[in-house]
């Protein structure tokens, strides 16, 4: 059986950054499937909660062709949001399907990444 583009991405995740992935969702037009979620995040989201951040990540991918149209950038591949505790991300295959991805805070510190040292560099 062929390894689908999201179950490799979290296999390199939990290469990378081990302990701190926090969950790996896949999606497209027929459902949600959550590839990986460690047991202490999967104890603070209810089955409904889990459909409703599914739900989210599918309307921002519908949004994809207007994202696209907006900004002379090429073609739209992900998007990040940096929480307090988590950062998310999202990566759209196209219209239907793509792979959202949650880490603990603190990864861009550990790996030191240039958003990382953005967010440092704003801090007083």
């Amino acid at each position: 059986m062929t390894e689908t583009p999201s179950e490799a991405l979290t296999e390199f995740l939990r290469e990378r950054v081990g302990d701190h992935l926090r969950s790996v969702l896949a999606y497209d037009d027929e459902g949600a499937d959550l590839l990986y979620v460690r047991d202490d995040v999967a104890d603070q989201y209810t089955d409904e909660e889990m459909a409703r951040v599914a739900d989210d990540v599918r309307l921002e991918a519908i949004d994809k062709p207007h994202q696209e149209s907006l900004y002379e950038h090429g073609r739209l591949d992900a998007t990040v949001r940096s929480f307090e505790d988590a950062v998310e991300m999202h990566f759209p295959h196209d219209e239907t399907s793509g792979t959202a991805v949650a880490l603990d805070g603190e990864v861009f510190a550990i790996h030191d990444t240039f958003l990382g040292q953005c967010m440092n560099a704003m801090d007083p």
